[in-house]
């Protein structure tokens, strides 16, 4: 499930939709003790390679994340576009209980996903406005948990033909 860090970002794992923690899921073991061997035998070049690929196996995510925020965010006054335009991010975390791939949004407010809830403007007065929408609660970690089994699939596909390929040359 996504989750809020120490800085009020919204992030969130494909690794733990499926099988709570992150180091249970398939392939997070693999990619944790690929990456600690590269890093071991001094291969730093060939580590970030391995990074990206796994990174570029992801990122299909991020366009899905902003169709729902699209699809699922008030029209009106456009802020369904401001909240689908807001950053997001794939990263690799190579810890020994935190390895895998993550969806990060900084620069998103986590109540979003969570209540639905959305601060904004308004023309001539000073403190933003706070609604609530119920259609935009779990935009962020539904579409992540739909999405997840095929990406996982591309994840894993990823390492072994880099794995392969690092073998073979």
């Amino acid at each position: 499930m996504p989750r809020i860090d120490n800085r009020g970002n919204l992030r969130g794992s494909a690794a733990a939709l499926k099988g709570g923690s992150g180091i249970s899921t398939r392939g997070a073991r693999d990619f944790y003790a690929v990456s600690k061997h590269l890093k071991e035998a001094g291969q730093g070049g060939l580590r970030k390679e391995f990074h990206k690929t796994v990174r570029d196996a992801a990122k299909p995510l991020i366009p899905k994340v902003r169709e729902a925020a699209r699809a699922k965010g008030p029209k009106q006054g456009g802020l369904n576009e401001a909240l689908a335009k807001k950053p997001l991010r794939v990263q690799t975390r190579t810890g020994a209980k935190t390895a895998g791939v993550r969806i990060v949004g900084t620069k998103v407010d986590p109540r979003i996903n969570d209540l639905g809830r959305i601060q904004h403007p308004v023309f001539g007065r000073k403190p933003k406005v706070v609604q609530y929408d119920a259609d935009l609660k779990g935009y962020f970690d539904d579409t992540l948990a739909k999405e997840a089994p095929a990406v996982q699939d591309a994840v894993v596909r990823a390492m072994v033909s880099y794995v392969r390929n690092l073998i073979r040359g």
